[in-house]
């Protein structure tokens, strides 16, 4: 007689916590772990899968997604689960659906089309907007079928905007009456079950814009109102914060820091990253969460510290609108009207002056380092196809914004790019990034940017560059980063280790075939309104599973959708395994 839904058997568990890894088999019944140890009879499960020589470890938790949109027609939010997540977080950086008064619905989403590259085409069409407030919404989202684990911040922009109006969220701080309506909205999400909130606040240096061009409402509003919805934290001693308030170009930590000291809750701090060009920019913050930790501040930084790319034509890239001469050229209208813009004397006089390559740092990198992937209908460039852009400069004898503007002109906007140069590569400085105690991986975005960008294959590349490749981490604290530390970060009760009594959300693979195709980001026409976008398939993963249930089996889709909705934790609960014994790192 079967005593178990599943039995994982003869893998070398690596379970999270960073104990050693060792060889055990895995019973799980009512999507929970039962026992893990001794082999146990085959014929003790319903299902068997024999994980001999395969690695079987936590299901990633992915903390900084925007599948709020993606969910409702990919109830698997790839690519992150074919990379081995089970649990993503949505209403980062202040976006969501939620709460939000049906006049401002069309507003929304406008936003987060021009923030996140999300099609209004595709929103339009698969959201149902049967909800207004947040717990309206957390129902809503109990109903949508799903593949993986969700959570959700109350994202600020749509609180500022559900309680002064979007025009008004810009121009003042928040009367006393409307921080108490904040107040008593947040305390109403966290009692559904948000796991705190989430907002950006870098004033105009943000890559987000607002439909209209101008910043988004929490990168102007008062720091005042945001502490106020820290203390409510504090009071109820229950949820987590994600704050986007650093890039190359600006920094308000300050922010932070005194959100941390008011709230006393665990903070999300993004990002930290490294680049080539700025040597120290990322040691800078090593320091600084040193110096939090020193205060006794539970300040952590979100990574984005893999190797990854960008892909693009110019007729629908809009991440440099906050740096000129592309925010004038992109601001021009459509792809049409961007090919129109570039070949304007006086703009392309403009171009040349106001472009400045150390500026790009942090935006993927100059012009010049850009590879032309495709000229399309430039045809004259067809031959310095595979070539960067600075290199085609040379070869024309001109400078690298005119053959980008050039390309932009002759090809309608339709010319493919690549660039390699979003972040340092460096394995020692990726190393030193992940390495940190206070640092999570990650930001794969998820769900976001679809036409030029697809993170969600960070937890593989972390574990091929700094294990198999460079040996600089052990499988065992990859692991610890991927899984534990973030379940207990951001207060998910036993989930993110393989340990008795948690929930069964793992994933199988074979560690020497672990990768994914480096060369080039796949196209998949599946979007809903005729829409497409950039995926990255994992190799070498087996399986993954969810709540007990294979969602992927050797990259088929098992059609199973055993996700739940995730909630915090009790508050005692919130932090008790963060400083479990890891040896791995001392």
């Amino acid at each position: 007689m079967a005593l178990y839904d599943l039995i994982i058997k003869g893998g070398t568990l690596v379970d999270g916590t960073g104990a050693p890894r060792k060889v055990a088999d895995i019973c799980i019944a009512d999507g929970v772990i039962q026992k893990i140890g001794a082999e146990v009879s085959a014929s003790h499960g319903r299902k068997v899968i024999d994980a001999t020589g395969k690695i079987v470890a936590p299901g990633v938790i992915d903390p900084h997604t925007h599948y709020d949109a993606q969910i409702h027609w990919d109830p698997y939010c790839a690519n992150s689960s074919w990379h081995g997540a089970t649990s993503v977080v949505v209403g980062n950086c202040g976006f969501g659906f939620m709460p939000c008064k049906p006049e401002d619905r069309e507003r929304y989403m406008r936003m987060m089309e021009n923030t996140e590259q999300v099609s209004l085409s595709t929103m339009r069409k698969v959201l149902s907007w049967d909800w207004e407030s947040f717990p309206s919404w957390m129902e809503h989202m109990k109903r949508v079928p799903k593949g993986v684990n969700i959570a959700a911040y109350m994202p600020l922009n749509s609180l500022l905007i559900y309680v002064m109006g979007a025009d008004e969220a810009k121009k003042r701080p928040a009367t006393r009456q409307e921080r108490q309506r904040m107040r008593d909205l947040l305390n109403e999400a966290m009692d559904a079950g948000a796991i705190g909130f989430g907002f950006s606040h870098l004033a105009n240096k943000n890559s987000h814009k607002d439909c209209d061009g101008t910043p988004m409402p929490t990168d102007i509003m008062s720091e005042d109102d945001i502490y106020n919805l820290g203390e409510v934290l504090r009071e109820r001693d229950q949820g987590a914060i994600q704050a986007f308030v650093d890039m190359a170009t600006v920094s308000k930590r300050h922010v932070v820091e005194e959100l941390a000291r008011i709230s006393r809750r665990p903070i999300l701090h993004n990002v930290i990253m490294a680049f080539d060009a700025l040597p120290d920019n990322h040691l800078s913050l090593l320091r600084w969460l040193d110096e939090m930790e020193a205060k006794g501040y539970e300040i952590y930084s979100q990574a984005l510290a893999y190797r990854f790319w960008i892909e693009f034509n110019p007729s629908d890239f809009n991440d440099w609108n906050m740096v000129e001469p592309f925010g004038e050229l992109i601001n021009s209208g459509d792809g049409r009207a961007r090919a129109k813009k570039a070949t304007d004397p006086e703009f392309r006089a403009r171009a040349r002056k106001s472009y400045d390559p150390v500026a790009m740092a942090g935006l993927g990198g100059s012009v010049e380092s850009l590879t032309l992937q495709r000229a399309n209908d430039a045809k004259r460039f067809a031959k310095y196809e595979g070539q960067t852009v600075g290199r085609i400069a040379e070869a024309e004898g001109c400078a690298g914004i005119d053959v980008y503007l050039d390309l932009v002109a002759e090809s309608g906007a339709l010319a493919d790019f690549k660039s390699m140069a979003v972040t340092s590569e460096d394995p020692q400085k990726i190393s030193a990034i992940l390495k940190h105690k206070r640092v999570l991986p990650g930001t794969s975005d998820g769900g976001a940017h679809l036409h030029f960008l697809s993170g969600g294959q960070y937890p593989t590349d972390n574990i091929v560059q700094m294990a198999r490749e460079e040996g600089l981490m052990s499988l065992e604290e990859l692991h610890y980063k991927l899984s534990w530390l973030p379940a207990r970060v951001l207060g998910f009760d036993k989930r993110g280790a393989l340990l008795q009594g948690y929930a069964a959300d793992l994933y199988i693979y074979d560690y020497e075939k672990l990768g994914f195709n480096t060369d080039r980001q796949e196209v998949l026409n599946d979007v809903p309104g005729n829409e497409w976008r950039r995926i990255i398939r994992a190799r070498g993963i087996d399986s993954v599973i969810v709540n007990g249930e294979v969602i992927f089996d050797h990259n088929e889709c098992t059609n199973a959708k055993p996700g739940r909705v995730l909630t915090v934790s009790h508050p005692t609960a919130q932090l008790g395994g963060a400083d479990l014994p890891l040896q791995a790192l001392g």
